[in-house]
């Protein structure tokens, strides 16, 4: 094991993920993990590793952290205008570090998460079968300055690897989700179905545990309310006040709420990377055969 990073400033909100922690939902535990699947498994991918690898998620930028060994990095997901001793670094392809380095995240120029994955993972405390962070759960934390962040002692490689350019994701601040439609959509008067599936919401802020939209007030029949029931990354719920909210890594694994539906799992990645004020229509997912 080596110490790879010291926290100089740790930004707006970073933390520790995997790809989740599966099988615990029916105690309340929710999956947590990534929020942008597609830049985690990329990077991993990028290093040959298995997809369970710790990496270092990390939300609009304004981390500092200074290089303690030689290693090999790669940054994946938003762009949150990378440098490295000012000067600027390749997303998407491994890149190696020196001592005394000094890497920087500044602020979002396109998308607004950001993936940090050393070759071999970061070394952190597992839980339940997962390294990923929930501070709500007491498993974890954010990242603070000060923090010592390590890795296996792996030596480091001058091979490159990076991903193709048509391969890469362009984060686009005006979306559109596609949605499995909820059972619930009685509960609903029509034409507030018919408003929300044509109509135009913004995000107008949230966490990893839910995106909050505005747009069109949704009207009820009978009110919001339903008997609790299972709720996933993904669960759009629609409370008293008519404005969905959208349910991320860390949503609680049951909700009271009336659900209008369920962003198809390839489209997750789109709202976890929407910047505030970002614009979102909703289209229903058609099954093909």
């Amino acid at each position: 094991m080596k110490e790879l990073f010291r926290v100089l400033k740790q930004g707006v909100y970073a933390s520790m993920q995997d790809k989740g922690r599966y099988g615990f939902r029916k105690y309340g535990m929710p999956v947590a993990g990534v929020m942008d699947s597609y830049a985690y498994r990329i990077g991993n991918d990028i290093f040959n590793h298995s997809i369970d690898v710790a990496a270092l998620e990390v939300f609009l930028g304004g981390l500092s952290l200074e290089v303690l060994c030689d290693h090999s990095i790669v940054i994946t997901g938003a762009d949150l205008h990378v440098d490295l001793d000012g000067v600027d670094v390749p997303l998407w392809k491994s890149i190696n570090l020196s001592k005394g380095q000094i890497l920087n995240l500044k602020k979002p120029k396109e998308g607004s998460i950001a993936y940090i994955i050393p070759r071999g993972g970061f070394i952190c405390e597992e839980v339940m079968g997962s390294k990923s962070a929930y501070p709500k759960g007491r498993i974890g934390s954010v990242l603070k300055k000060g923090d010592i962040l390590t890795v296996a002692n792996i030596e480091v490689t001058k091979q490159h690897r990076g991903l193709m350019f048509s391969e890469i994701p362009r984060y686009e601040n005006e979306i559109v989700l596609r949605l499995w439609e909820s059972p619930h959509l009685n509960l609903f008067k029509e034409e507030s179905v018919n408003t929300f599936f044509n109509g135009q919401y913004s995000y107008r802020g949230g966490d990893r545990m839910g995106y909050y939209l505005s747009g069109p007030e949704l009207q009820f029949n009978n009110g919001s309310d339903i008997l609790s029931e299972a709720t996933q990354f993904g669960t759009v719920q629609v409370p008293s006040n008519g404005q969905p909210i959208i349910l991320m890594a860390d949503a609680q694994t049951i909700g009271g709420y009336a659900t209008i539906g369920k962003v198809c799992e390839e489209d997750l990645w789109k709202i976890a990377q929407l910047r505030n004020g970002g614009k979102i229509r909703f289209t229903k997912h058609i099954k093909t055969h």
